[in-house]
């Protein structure tokens, strides 16, 4: 019964991060379209792209990434116990050396910008007005790790809180920020790129505010402690090292494909982009969301000594995870031309660009169900305050990237480095998996395998629908919105109907709660 209740939390959790998800990917897919219409896939993106790309690599460190993975077991362990008094003392340690270490980084960020970049798109040195503007735009938008960073902490808060909505929102916002400057303040700077950048700072400043709101709602009092020889707090940095060498690890990732990438004709770094994009929509409406979802869960079931609901969570999230990504991950594959058609071909993004993005994202897509499952392990690891194994598990990943890239990168192009992604992330999960299983017991079981072989049956019934409304709309020159909208209808009924003739009790579940 306790599982059940547990299941029942996770999938409740669920609903509400990837509702309010759904609406900011989607928020983010038409900003997109508004900045591959006025500003294409060339130089001028691709120095945008690099320039937001230095801050949102410290946002993942010291926001929803490292700091999280280290503070939200302790501060869940205390609240737990009763003692809410050493949990005000522990969000307001925290807090405090947290605003401190981002307004550094923002210091530091906005006087060496010019190392930054030098160091991230280093092809850039050869194109001096590139990197010129790179640099200009750095100096910008690097501020904004300290809005976005304090903005993820507080939403992890507000999750152990049991308020999952707030921290699902403040991206909508940004998203829209986004949308508004393109179309409005463009205009007024030349070039027009200018305005992407003022609006992700505003963007920044309105996320921050949003969720102060929703702290001071939920009565957490807020201000500065520097009371460091707490015990809970040492433990918070004690596991904060490991942990931000992980995140540090996961971010090189990236980091190193930009890298490449700027050797590569120009517009490389904008198909990488675009192509991530629309990989990301179902790995942040669902993977990332259930990661959400599950990990203050999983924290307070270790702060209770209770492995064997840690286990049963880790199944069905696992379960859950492959119902969902299986059949978005062959849609994405089979639609992908369709989709990068419809979504980015307007103004000067043209059909080369097209076919160029689309086969990027094909790559990318070959490691999205690796990546989302990474989502439903690596909690479990930081639920037990285990955050050296992830670090392990992280940097034999990158090294296995780096190797591939490079070498793939010389006969297949941008491709490559999508490719290298997805290799690394499949080893990532499966190194992990292996771990846990070996270090807790933990580990997929039956029910796992059982759920797994019908969401693949129902999804192979999917994709054989798909692709022939694809083919025959293709052979009547149907236009790509004719082509994507009539394969969701008919792929969404026919997973839905397949799942149900062949009972999987997954769907069953998911529609009574």
């Amino acid at each position: 019964m306790r599982s059940q209740s547990k299941n029942h939390e996770i999938v409740r959790n669920l609903s509400v991060v990837s509702f309010f998800t759904l609406i900011s990917r989607i928020l983010g897919l038409l900003r997109d379209i508004f900045i591959a219409y006025f500003f294409g896939a060339g130089a001028v993106t691709d120095a945008f792209f690099v320039a937001f790309r230095i801050p949102n690599l410290f946002r993942r460190l010291f926001g929803e990434g490292g700091i999280s993975a280290s503070f939200i077991p302790v501060y869940s362990e205390s609240l737990s116990k009763g003692s809410e008094s050493e949990a005000s003392d522990l969000f307001k340690t925290v807090f405090t050396a947290l605003f401190f270490i981002l307004l550094f980084l923002s210091l530091v960020g906005f006087l060496f910008s010019f190392l930054f970049v030098t160091i991230t798109a280093p092809g850039f040195l050869h194109i001096p007005a590139q990197f010129q503007l790179t640099v200009f735009l750095t100096k910008i938008m690097f501020p904004y790790i300290f809005l976005i960073g304090l903005t993820a902490f507080f939403a992890g808060v507000l999750n152990v809180h049991g308020s999952y909505a707030p921290g699902a929102m403040y991206p909508i916002i940004l998203n829209i920020l986004f949308i508004v400057s393109a179309v409005f303040l463009r205009p007024f700077f030349h070039p027009g790129i200018y305005a992407l950048a003022i609006g992700v700072m505003i963007g920044g400043i309105l996320q921050l505010l949003s969720q102060i709101y929703y702290i001071k709602r939920k009565k957490i009092k807020l201000g500065f402690k520097f009371n460091f020889r707490n015990s809970a707090v040492r433990t918070v940095f004690k596991l904060l090292t490991p942990s931000l060498l992980g995140m540090a690890v996961i971010q090189l990732n990236l980091l190193f494909d930009t890298l490449l990438a700027s050797f590569l004709s120009p517009g490389s770094i904008s198909f990488l982009y675009y192509g991530d994009r629309l990989y990301q929509f179902p790995l942040g409406v669902f993977a990332i969301a259930l990661q959400t979802a599950i990990f203050p869960t999983l924290s307070a079931s270790f702060a209770r000594g209770n492995i064997k609901e840690i286990d049963n969570a880790f199944n069905f999230s696992a379960s859950l995870m492959f119902f969902i990504i299986i059949p978005s991950s062959i849609g994405l594959i089979l639609l992908r031309s369709s989709l990068v058609r419809l979504i980015y071909m307007h103004g000067i993004f043209n059909s080369a660009d097209v076919q160029k993005t689309a086969s990027v994202l094909l790559f990318f897509t070959i490691g999205l169900w690796a990546s989302s499952l990474l989502k439903t392990v690596i909690p479990v690891f930081y639920s037990m305050k285990d955050t050296k194994t992830p670090v392990n598990a992280a940097i034999y990943s990158l090294i296995l990237n780096i190797i591939f890239a490079v070498i793939l990168m010389r006969f297949i192009g941008v491709d490559g480095l999508a490719l290298a992604a997805s290799i690394s992330l499949i080893f990532n999960y499966m190194f992990l998996l292996k771990r846990l299983h070996l270090k807790k017991r933990i580990g997929l079981g039956s029910g796992f395998f059982k759920s797994f072989a019908k969401t693949m049956a129902a999804s192979a019934f999917m994709g054989i629908a798909i692709e022939i409304i694809i083919i025959e709309f293709k052979r009547l020159n149907y236009d790509s919105l004719s082509i994507v909208a009539v394969s969701l209808v008919v792929g969404v009924t026919s997973y839905l109907f397949a799942s149900f003739i062949i009972k999987n009790n997954l769907l069953r579940y998911i529609l009574r709660k």
